[in-house]
């Protein structure tokens, strides 16, 4: 029980600071630098906008995908959701996940090698959708921008 608590802390002070340098500095940051990231400041709006809305269920969900729930702090951050219920959803979002992790790692052993070696090429294949779908998404901007 004590590396469930410890893991889920870990976590939870973790995104936090994520969280704060992403209210912190995070909106200045990509106005100035987002242009080279194809960002801009009709972004920022739809994700303020966006987490107005879907925040706490954002935050929740994100934090039980692998990827996406180390990064979700930022957006967060920078979108101005209060701290209060970003600390809750990344919290209760964050217990599942650490436990399905401890259960894996007790049930698996010293076996987690095998199991490694089947999950690499899934590992790849997701990196390589990510991959595909960044390309597909700076190609369609690229493509409307030219319009």
């Amino acid at each position: 029980m004590d590396v469930a608590v410890a893991g889920i802390i870990g976590n939870l002070l973790g995104s936090i600071l994520a969280y704060y340098v992403g209210r912190a500095g995070g909106r200045r940051l990509l106005q100035k630098y987002g242009k080279y990231i194809l960002l801009n400041e009709h972004h920022l709006e739809q994700a303020e906008r966006w987490f107005q809305r879907f925040g706490e269920s954002t935050v929740f969900f994100t934090r039980m995908l692998p990827f996406v729930r180390t990064f979700i702090s930022l957006p967060a951050g920078i979108a101005g959701m209060k701290t209060w219920k970003f600390a809750v959803f990344t919290l209760l979002g964050c217990i599942p996940w650490n436990l399905a992790l401890l259960y894996l790692g007790y049930r698996l052993g010293g076996n987690w090698s095998i199991v490694e070696q089947y999950l690499r090429p899934v590992s790849y294949a997701i990196c390589g959708v990510v991959v595909l779908l960044l390309v597909w998404w700076l190609l369609r901007r690229r493509k409307d921008r030219t319009v």
